[in-house]
């Protein structure tokens, strides 16, 4: 099977190009991890990619994509793999919790967990890392507009 990291590169690379500088795509640094994240319209992502990684494509369903990264000093840096757990909360206090899937392409780690809005809606999204052989977990929290497309 052909890889399919150029395919999960351009999703995230398209969401970050599409949604601008109003992305909160972020990026968290923790003792010698660093987490990044985006959340964005699942519909920026194209059809085939959606079946090749089973994520939902719709005009009101957002991504939320985490990686994390151990900082290596004489190298490049670890893709982890973690347990993530996290959760959207919609301007109504209403929430549901978020089902990350893993994805691994080559040496790279995603998790990626879909969620419902509507369009114009304020989402709170929040989420938990815990990294093997780290005794805190790591917390992190933004929100974000989402338009339907």
């Amino acid at each position: 099977m052909k890889s399919m990291k150029p395919l999960i590169t351009g999703i995230i690379g398209a969401a970050l190009l599409i949604t601008g500088t109003s992305s909160n795509a972020g990026e968290k640094r923790v003792d010698d991890y660093i987490i990044h994240y985006n959340a964005f319209n699942s519909s920026f992502i194209q059809p085939e990619t959606a079946v090749a990684y089973k994520l939902p494509r719709s005009a009101y369903t957002g991504l939320l994509n985490v990686s994390v990264h151990k900082v290596v000093e004489d190298g490049p840096d670890k893709n982890l793999k973690v347990a993530i757990r996290g959760k959207a909360t919609n301007n109504l206090s209403q929430f549901s919790e978020l089902a990350f899937k893993e994805i691994i392409e080559d040496n790279a780690v995603y998790y990626m967990a879909d969620f419902q809005f509507r369009n114009e809606e304020s989402m709170d999204l929040e989420f938990t890392i815990n990294i093997p052989g780290r005794e805190q977990p790591i917390s992190i929290q933004f929100d974000q507009k989402f338009y339907a497309d």
